[in-house]
């Protein structure tokens, strides 16, 4: 009890600093408690969706819960680090006075376990509620039935309990580490030491430039979609490296250069500054590039998931590019039970009260992967997929036809002759012949067949043959080998209808084709709608907004965390620097003047870095963002700015907010 009364006492007595250190313990609290209740509640979110859909969105929120979980174990280890290293004179104090190292150990535990208490208590409260209140925005974007209970399960709640309970162990067995490897002497020394000038770290800085060289690299020279989400995790891993290296490495050589400078450095307003930023730097530069790290990462999972949101229209048109459309198989060059499905369509359309303005039928020969390199065509193969930079160049989706079929769509065309061929693509070849192995085929350039996708990470093709023996002939030359001649590469028909009438109506007059007893025997297949896969993306997308909000959050408070032990120690650190100042002559306002402008280097620099490094990354992840349909680049760097501008004025709110701590200290030790 007496350790324990002990640490209540130094709780109160520290409060500046053990205050922060519960505010944020709590927060992660809740913030894994709103996670963990998403994952368990992903059913019930996405009920309305298949089976598929409702284990893939637990995996989306399991994954969250993941990552939130990490990010608690950083921040919670970030802030009991400070709390040690704030105390160190505390504690060397306690040793000389009588405590030995297993008494300053049990007065450390029941801080730990009083801070542990409080956590929970608060963090399960607070969770609970943010849960429910989190629901109302889940309700409105997610279309959640008014009667689910999410909030209330107490399993997430027993589970963050636990994970925190691993954490403040965790924090447990490093201040123990950290209490027997340091003597009381060593820890007065270290407290009362002396600033040395830092060292310019040539090997560091040095790795920081070519580490960064390299993220920016493979952010710029990828261009595509593919090879950018391939190497998107590496990129991000070789800035953030380098990040940390050139704010602890290249900030002191900057510094150091400047004061080679003599027309710069003996300037009143640079002499102090320069000289004091040298040593600021050897404390800081880990800090300072923490803060740019996670600006980075909240502006850049802001504003891709709000883009994201933001196009689900885009990304429904292009991935469906009729209202409804569905399947039939051929036989004999004609599709099977055509007539019974179309009976039944205009039905199920007249029950469900929507209306079939436009009915277009095309037949495709087949679909295969295709490589088109120097007017030589060839079927892709799985080494084409896999490749340094990505897909093969030339490489796309082909849609064979034969003339007969093509000219049910474009019934002016001209007719072929043996030795030609109609070829559109997305990509940007444009042959005048072809050569298919041993055969060779001029080219007549045509349009796309309407009811294409437009994805621009996917391409497609267009090849239209003469007859059907020429057709197989080409297709044998490069490797699609038939074995029925009347029915080569698994032709069928695509019907695609343009409709209207609401979108509740379009869904229920999906789901009738889609349970229709054709459609369970296999004569009408794959019926999908723009309605049903607006409501499926719609999902999707708000679950990505709502993890990219909560992880903003995360980073944000992070940040703010940061700022404010920052604040702390830059107050602690500036209490001598503001006394020895006012003794070599300089007046009170030319020190106040100093210490702003310095704090001002320090705070606005990751900002300004972490806008740089996002609007490197723009196009990068505009490429991945094309993988889903959406290709408006100036969208998503008019988000990205939007994001800038909010982020920013966040940045200095917390700013003003924490450097009122500083000036307290300050001002503090001034009148003493």
């Amino acid at each position: 009890m007496f350790y324990l009364r002990l640490a209540a006492n130094n709780i109160r007595a520290n409060k500046r600093i053990f205050v922060p250190f519960l505010i944020a313990t709590t927060f992660l609290t809740v913030m894994n408690v709103v996670m963990m209740t998403s994952y368990f509640s992903a059913n019930s979110m996405f009920q309305q969706s298949s089976d598929s859909t409702q284990a893939a969105a637990a995996q989306l929120f399991m994954f969250g819960a993941m990552l939130m979980a990490g990010f608690s174990v950083i921040i919670a280890w970030y802030a009991n680090s400070f709390l040690l290293k704030q105390r160190t004179r505390q504690l060397a104090t306690y040793n000389v006075i009588g405590f030995g190292k297993m008494g300053l150990w049990r007065m450390v535990t029941g801080e730990l376990f009083l801070s542990f208490i409080v956590t929970v208590v608060l963090g399960s409260v607070f969770g609970a509620a943010f849960s429910r209140l989190t629901y109302l925005l889940l309700r409105k974007i997610l279309y959640l039935p008014q009667s689910l209970n999410f909030g209330i399960n107490p399993v997430p709640i027993l589970l963050t309990i636990v994970l925190m309970l691993a954490i403040f162990i965790w924090l447990l067995i490093l201040d123990s580490i950290w209490l027997a490897r340091h003597r009381p002497i060593e820890m007065l020394r270290d407290a009362s030491a002396g600033e040395r000038e830092p060292k310019t770290r040539w090997l560091m800085l040095i790795f920081g430039i070519l580490t960064l060289g390299a993220g920016y690299t493979i952010a710029i020279a990828i261009t595509k979609p593919l090879a950018a989400f391939q190497y998107f995790l590496i990129a991000v891993a070789l800035v953030i490296v380098g990040t940390y290296a050139l704010f602890i490495a290249g900030s002191v050589f900057i510094f150091k250069w400047l004061r080679k400078r003599k027309h710069y450095y003996y300037q009143p307003a640079h002499f102090i500054n320069t000289s004091n930023m040298i040593h600021r730097m050897r404390q800081n530069g880990t800090g300072l590039a923490s803060i740019a790290v996670l600006a980075t990462m909240t502006l850049v999972t802001l504003a891709t998931t709000f883009t994201l949101y933001a196009g689900v229209d885009q990304i429904v048109k292009i991935e469906n590019p009729a209202d409804v459309s569905y399947m039939l198989w051929m036989k004999q060059g004609k599709p099977v039970h055509e007539k019974a499905v179309n009976q039944f369509v205009a039905q199920a359309a007249a029950k469900h009260h929507v209306t079939l303005n436009k009915r277009t039928t095309i037949i495709k020969e087949g679909t295969q992967p295709t490589v088109v390199i120097q007017n030589r065509i060839r079927k892709a193969t799985n080494a084409d997929y896999v490749r340094l930079t990505g897909p093969a160049d030339g490489m796309s989706s082909t849609d064979f036809l034969t003339f007969e079929h093509y000219k049910l769509i474009r019934p002016n065309a001209k007719a072929l002759a043996a030795n030609e061929v109609l070829f559109a693509t997305s990509n940007p070849q444009r042959p005048h012949t072809l050569h298919f192995g041993k055969l060779t085929y001029h080219v007549r350039s045509v349009k796309m067949l309407p009811y294409v996708s437009q994805n621009p990470a996917n391409p497609t093709s267009l090849l239209v043959f003469a007859n059907v023996q020429q057709l197989l002939r080409a297709t044998d030359q490069i490797g699609i080998k038939t074995t029925k001649q009347e029915q080569p590469l698994f032709a069928q028909t695509f019907v695609y209808l343009d409709v209207s009438g609401t979108q509740k109506n379009q869904r229920a007059f999906t789901t009738a084709l889609q349970k229709s007893r054709l459609a369970t025997k296999g004569q009408l297949n794959m019926p999908i709608s723009r309605a049903t896969s607006r409501l499926a993306v719609l999902q999707w997308m708000s679950s990505f907004l709502f993890m990219g909000i909560l992880l903003g959050l995360m980073f944000i408070m992070s940040t703010a965390l940061i700022l404010y032990y920052k604040q702390i120690s830059e107050g602690l650190a500036d209490v001598k620097r503001y006394a020895v100042l006012q003794q070599v002559g300089l007046s009170r306002d030319e020190v106040k003047r100093t210490i702003n402008s310095q704090l001002l280097t320090l705070f606005y620099v990751p900002l300004v870095v972490a806008a740089i490094h996002t609007f490197v990354a723009a196009p990068f992840v505009h490429r991945i963002l094309t993988m889903f349909g959406l290709s408006n680049g100036r969208f998503y760097l008019e988000v990205i700015g939007g994001t800038l501008a909010v982020f920013a004025l966040v940045y200095i709110l917390i700013y003003r907010a924490t450097s009122n701590v500083y000036f307290r200290i300050v001002s503090g030790a001034k009148r003493q």
